[in-house]
């Protein structure tokens, strides 16, 4: 999947919206809030599955679920990196 920042306020959010790729339509709006000494990273997807009522019944069932445990693995890691002391 290809993938641009269609939209930017640093530091609190910034959106990233499919180029290329399978789906129909996907939007992932990242945003950061603070909560004194830590940040809250919040994710939200927007996206469309191909292939009309078949990608509708697949999004349903497979996609959200995958969608939301790539996201949550992607915040650990990050989350991770971010804590690192080196």
């Amino acid at each position: 999947m290809t993938s641009r920042i269609t939209e930017l306020d640093r530091p609190n959010r910034f959106v990233d919206e499919q180029v290329r790729g399978p789906f129909r339509r996907f939007r992932h709006e990242h945003l950061f809030e603070w909560h004194e000494a830590n940040t809250l990273m919040i994710d939200r997807l927007d996206f469309d599955a191909p292939v009309g009522p078949l990608g509708r019944l697949v999004e349903r069932v497979l996609l959200e679920r995958y969608l939301r445990k790539l996201i949550e693995e992607r915040g650990s890691f990050l989350k991770a990196k971010a804590e690192a002391r080196e």
